[in-house]
């Protein structure tokens, strides 16, 4: 398969929707990309019985739903290769409704660069107030802006670069996944 189908047809997914109001269907979909010369896309479309079953329960989500998704995913896209040499002047010029902060980057490639299997959070009281600790199994996690912190994390687990678990007693405890591995390697160009 193409390599940039998956790409391709997302994009054009989103397109589709955005120009719709309600719930529309693969035949729907498939009928517009016929329409729009992306005849190559249908074919990739109807070749793999796996694809159109994701697409049709995809798209039988609420209209909203399936807006916000592609939302998200635009601007984790963008924020991808706003760090990305060659593409970041690209990503520059469109305007994400969020995306990861540099500072929710560095966190990342701290965790990616440990080694490490998890990574946890402790909130401790001092003299300045309410401090949050994030540490990994050779040291805390280096940051700048500790009264964004808690949001940045919590938007690599939106992201899905990472994950929340609980501890026994609801502590926070963040794993690594794959596609932070992957994410990092290619904003370093490794």
């Amino acid at each position: 398969m193409d390599p940039f189908a998956f790409a391709t047809i997302v994009g054009l997914l989103a397109t589709f929707q955005f120009n719709r109001e309600g719930q529309s269907d693969l035949k729907d979909f498939k009928h517009w990309l016929e329409e729009n010369n992306h005849s190559n896309m249908v074919s990739i479309i109807e070749s793999n019985q796996g694809i159109q079953q994701q697409l049709t329960i995809f798209m039988n989500q609420n209209h909203d739903q399936v807006m916000s998704q592609l939302s998200t995913l635009n601007d984790i896209m963008v924020s991808i290769a706003s760090h990305m040499q060659g593409l970041g002047s690209l990503a520059a010029g469109f305007d994400s409704n969020g995306g990861l902060s540099d500072q929710a980057i560095d966190v990342l490639r701290q965790f990616v660069r440990s080694d490490g299997i998890d990574m946890r959070h402790l909130q401790t009281w001092s003299y300045e107030g309410l401090s949050n600790i994030y540490y990994l199994d050779n040291g805390e996690i280096d940051y700048s802006e500790p009264r964004f912190i808690e949001t940045d994390v919590d938007s690599l687990v939106h992201a899905g670069l990472i994950t929340l678990t609980r501890g026994s007693k609801g502590s926070a405890i963040y794993k690594i996944t794959r596609q932070a591995v992957a994410f990092i390697e290619a904003i370093d160009n490794k």
